[in-house]
Protein backbone atom coordinates (compact mmCIF):
# COMPACT_ATOMS: atom_id res chain seq x y z
CA UNK A 1 0.00 0.00 0.00
CA UNK A 2 1.21 3.52 -1.15
CA UNK A 3 0.78 5.46 2.99
CA UNK A 4 1.59 8.33 0.92
CA UNK A 5 -1.13 8.44 -1.08
CA UNK A 6 -3.85 8.48 1.87
CA UNK A 7 -5.91 11.53 2.39
CA UNK A 8 -9.11 12.32 4.64
CA UNK A 9 -11.40 12.18 2.16
CA UNK A 10 -14.69 15.02 3.21
CA UNK A 11 -16.92 14.34 0.31
CA UNK A 12 -18.19 11.02 -0.93
CA UNK A 13 -20.06 9.91 -4.19
CA UNK A 14 -23.66 8.54 -3.81
CA UNK A 15 -22.61 4.80 -4.09
CA UNK A 16 -23.07 2.48 -1.40
CA UNK A 17 -20.22 0.83 0.54
CA UNK A 18 -21.01 -3.16 0.02
CA UNK A 19 -21.08 -5.36 2.62
CA UNK A 20 -18.38 -7.55 1.92
CA UNK A 21 -15.88 -4.05 2.11
CA UNK A 22 -17.73 -3.24 5.74
CA UNK A 23 -16.93 -6.80 6.67
CA UNK A 24 -13.24 -6.68 5.23
CA UNK A 25 -12.59 -3.29 7.72
CA UNK A 26 -14.39 -4.81 10.81
CA UNK A 27 -12.07 -7.99 10.45
CA UNK A 28 -8.73 -5.85 10.36
CA UNK A 29 -9.84 -4.06 13.38
CA UNK A 30 -10.61 -6.71 15.57
CA UNK A 31 -7.15 -7.85 15.52
CA UNK A 32 -5.84 -4.54 15.49
CA UNK A 33 -2.93 -4.52 18.48
CA UNK A 34 -4.13 -3.67 22.07
CA UNK A 35 -2.42 -2.81 25.15
CA UNK A 36 -2.49 -6.34 27.24
CA UNK A 37 -4.25 -8.02 24.64
CA UNK A 38 -7.45 -6.59 26.09
CA UNK A 39 -9.40 -6.65 22.83
CA UNK A 40 -11.86 -4.44 24.45
CA UNK A 41 -12.77 -2.36 21.54
CA UNK A 42 -16.29 -3.18 19.63
CA UNK A 43 -17.47 -1.35 16.44
CA UNK A 44 -21.07 -0.08 15.58
CA UNK A 45 -21.90 0.05 11.72
CA UNK A 46 -23.79 2.51 10.21
CA UNK A 47 -23.60 0.58 6.47
CA UNK A 48 -25.95 3.34 5.22
CA UNK A 49 -26.36 7.24 4.61
CA UNK A 50 -29.64 7.52 6.06
CA UNK A 51 -27.88 6.00 9.55
CA UNK A 52 -24.85 7.76 9.28
CA UNK A 53 -26.94 11.15 9.22
CA UNK A 54 -28.71 10.59 12.44
CA UNK A 55 -24.86 11.90 13.52
CA UNK A 56 -25.24 15.58 11.75
CA UNK A 57 -25.19 17.73 14.65
CA UNK A 58 -22.87 15.76 17.17
CA UNK A 59 -20.23 18.55 17.06
CA UNK A 60 -19.82 22.09 17.09
CA UNK A 61 -18.04 22.31 13.73
CA UNK A 62 -15.96 19.30 11.91
CA UNK A 63 -18.76 16.95 10.75
CA UNK A 64 -19.97 18.82 7.82
CA UNK A 65 -18.49 15.68 5.91
CA UNK A 66 -21.21 13.29 7.44
CA UNK A 67 -23.48 14.84 4.59
CA UNK A 68 -22.60 12.52 1.52
CA UNK A 69 -20.45 9.28 3.75
CA UNK A 70 -22.32 6.29 2.70
CA UNK A 71 -21.44 4.39 5.45
CA UNK A 72 -19.16 4.83 8.87
CA UNK A 73 -17.71 2.72 11.59
CA UNK A 74 -17.63 3.92 15.23
CA UNK A 75 -15.17 2.34 17.65
CA UNK A 76 -16.19 1.61 20.76
CA UNK A 77 -14.59 0.21 23.87
CA UNK A 78 -15.48 -1.17 27.57
CA UNK A 79 -13.56 0.65 29.48
CA UNK A 80 -13.47 -1.96 32.35
CA UNK A 81 -11.54 -4.41 30.02
CA UNK A 82 -8.64 -2.33 29.06
CA UNK A 83 -6.89 0.79 30.78
CA UNK A 84 -5.47 1.38 27.04
CA UNK A 85 -9.18 2.20 26.19
CA UNK A 86 -7.93 5.63 24.04
CA UNK A 87 -5.01 3.90 22.51
CA UNK A 88 -6.49 0.74 21.42
CA UNK A 89 -9.52 2.39 20.23
CA UNK A 90 -7.02 5.09 18.30
CA UNK A 91 -5.39 2.20 16.56
CA UNK A 92 -8.75 -0.01 15.81
CA UNK A 93 -9.77 3.32 13.75
CA UNK A 94 -6.21 4.32 12.11
CA UNK A 95 -6.33 0.18 10.97
CA UNK A 96 -9.58 0.84 9.61
CA UNK A 97 -8.75 3.96 7.62
CA UNK A 98 -5.68 2.23 5.69
CA UNK A 99 -7.63 -0.99 4.92
CA UNK A 100 -10.23 1.51 3.45
CA UNK A 101 -7.81 2.94 1.28
CA UNK A 102 -5.99 -0.17 0.29
CA UNK A 103 -9.69 -0.98 -0.40
CA UNK A 104 -10.38 2.03 -3.08
CA UNK A 105 -12.63 3.80 -0.13
CA UNK A 106 -11.98 6.58 0.94
CA UNK A 107 -12.28 7.71 5.11
CA UNK A 108 -12.45 10.31 7.81
CA UNK A 109 -11.82 10.23 11.22
CA UNK A 110 -14.44 12.31 13.24
CA UNK A 111 -13.35 12.91 16.98
CA UNK A 112 -16.26 12.29 19.36
CA UNK A 113 -14.01 11.90 23.21
CA UNK A 114 -13.59 15.44 24.33
CA UNK A 115 -15.83 17.34 21.39
CA UNK A 116 -18.97 19.25 21.72
CA UNK A 117 -22.37 19.41 19.75
CA UNK A 118 -23.63 22.98 19.24
CA UNK A 119 -25.78 22.43 22.41
CA UNK A 120 -22.50 22.23 24.52
CA UNK A 121 -23.56 18.61 25.08
CA UNK A 122 -20.17 16.24 25.11
CA UNK A 123 -20.18 14.46 21.69
CA UNK A 124 -19.25 10.95 23.34
CA UNK A 125 -22.47 11.41 25.74
CA UNK A 126 -24.57 12.23 22.82
CA UNK A 127 -23.21 9.46 20.55
CA UNK A 128 -23.86 6.96 23.93
CA UNK A 129 -27.71 8.11 23.97
CA UNK A 130 -28.35 7.97 19.79
CA UNK A 131 -26.97 4.32 19.95
CA UNK A 132 -27.94 3.24 23.69
CA UNK A 133 -24.19 2.34 24.60
CA UNK A 134 -23.74 0.52 28.03
CA UNK A 135 -22.23 2.55 31.02
CA UNK A 136 -19.29 0.90 31.00
CA UNK A 137 -18.38 1.44 27.27
CA UNK A 138 -16.96 5.06 25.81
CA UNK A 139 -16.71 6.30 22.19
CA UNK A 140 -13.58 7.64 20.55
CA UNK A 141 -14.08 8.36 16.90
CA UNK A 142 -16.56 7.72 14.16
CA UNK A 143 -14.73 6.71 10.65
CA UNK A 144 -16.71 7.83 7.92
CA UNK A 145 -16.66 5.79 4.64
CA UNK A 146 -17.48 6.03 0.91
CA UNK A 147 -16.43 6.09 -2.48
CA UNK A 148 -14.06 9.38 -2.79
CA UNK A 149 -15.69 12.29 -4.62
CA UNK A 150 -12.81 14.21 -4.81
CA UNK A 151 -9.07 14.29 -5.10
CA UNK A 152 -6.46 14.89 -3.34
CA UNK A 153 -2.65 14.57 -4.38
CA UNK A 154 -0.50 12.24 -2.73
CA UNK A 155 2.11 13.51 0.03
CA UNK A 156 5.35 14.05 -1.47
CA UNK A 157 8.92 14.15 0.17
CA UNK A 158 8.40 17.88 0.35
CA UNK A 159 5.60 17.08 3.00
CA UNK A 160 8.20 15.20 5.06
CA UNK A 161 9.48 17.38 8.03
CA UNK A 162 12.61 15.26 9.37
CA UNK A 163 13.07 18.16 12.05
CA UNK A 164 10.65 16.38 13.89
CA UNK A 165 12.81 13.51 13.83
CA UNK A 166 15.31 13.11 17.17
CA UNK A 167 17.99 10.18 17.87
CA UNK A 168 18.50 9.56 21.21
CA UNK A 169 17.29 12.79 22.76
CA UNK A 170 15.31 15.51 21.53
Amino acid sequence: MNFMSRRSIRKYKDIPVEKEKLDELLKVAIVAPTGHNARACEFIVFNNEKDVKKLIGIKKAGAGFLETAQAGIAVVCDTTKAGTWIEDSSIAGYTIQLKAHEMGLGSCWLQLRDRFSPNNEPSDELFSKIVGLPENYRVLCFIALGYADEEKPSYTEKDIDLSKVHYGKF
